[in-house]
């Protein structure tokens, strides 16, 4: 799990939620905390206590391997090189300035656009709110590959942190339920996870942000644009529109897989 960090609430918020996963996943935690510049520009400047006491408090919450980090860089193009290989990237959303990474927005939909594993933008309410401890997981299912990819990670989240699981399809006329293929494979896998599935009308914009005040969380997906040798990532309109509103926080799943394997669960949690 890897989490760009400044000495923001909102990425103390990020941090803690990102420890409670490494935790029950058993995963080593990175605190990144970047500053602007050049290795060759001179010594990095001391471990900060305010990074020092993150790293403690993920320690304590049972998280066996932690590191923190100062590196010298851009926030974004460090962040994606540390994602590249993560299970997770884990950012906040009310940050100190723009530069920081650590605004929802414009950095967040970058570091989407720049990382195939899944980003965790980490959001209460409001600026010092911290993000929900309570209430389902909530995902976008609308059969397509980019929607099975939040499904499985939805059922993967809810059954490490013990919630349940709420599945929307939003419809704009006859309700037509192309979920219940991946959704049936969820169960089958985690027999004991209680699912929900709604199909309602209206937009996915509107469906989610009605759960999102009720929701622990909210899961999308993300669509892979163009042709193979130009497989662009595309968040979507609603994704753009959750990251700036929604009262929780909002998990972006992975890039998902060609179409030929898009339907297959995995065996086993993929290595991001």
């Amino acid at each position: 799990m890897v989490v760009g960090v400044d000495e923001s609430a909102s990425a103390r918020d990020a941090a803690e939620w990102a420890a409670d996963l490494a935790a029950v996943w058993a995963v080593p935690l990175q605190l990144v905390h970047v500053v602007l510049g050049r290795p060759e520009d001179g010594p990095l400047p001391l471990t900060p206590d305010w990074l020092r006491e993150m790293a403690d408090a993920a320690e304590r919450n049972g998280v066996r391997d932690v590191a923190a980090d100062v590196v010298p860089g851009g926030v974004v193009e460090t962040l994606a090189a540390r994602a590249a290989s993560a299970r997770m990237l884990v950012i906040g959303s009310y940050g100190e300035g723009a530069w920081t990474g650590m605004l929802a927005g414009g950095a967040a939909i970058i570091l989407i656009d720049h990382t195939t594993c899944p980003v965790a933008v980490i959001r209460g309410s409001a600026p010092e709110i911290p993000p929900p401890r309570s209430g389902p997981v909530v995902v976008g299912a609308d059969g397509s590959p980019a929607a099975d990819s939040a499904v499985d990670l939805a059922a993967e989240l809810a059954v490490s942190l013990g919630s349940r699981m709420v599945t929307i399809q939003a419809v704009s006329a006859t309700p037509v339920d192309v979920a219940t293929t991946r959704v049936a494979a969820v169960r089958e896998r985690y027999p004991t996870l209680p699912v929900e599935q709604q199909v309602v009308a209206g937009t996915a914009m509107n469906a989610l942000s009605a759960h999102a005040h009720e929701a622990r969380m909210l899961v999308i997906g993300r669509h892979v644009a163009g042709g193979p040798g130009d497989p662009g990532v595309v968040l979507g309109v609603t994704g753009h529109a959750l990251l700036e509103s929604a009262p929780c926080p909002v998990v972006i799943a992975a890039q998902p897989r060609p179409t030929t394997q898009a339907t297959r669960l995995r065996a086993k949690p993929a290595a991001c």
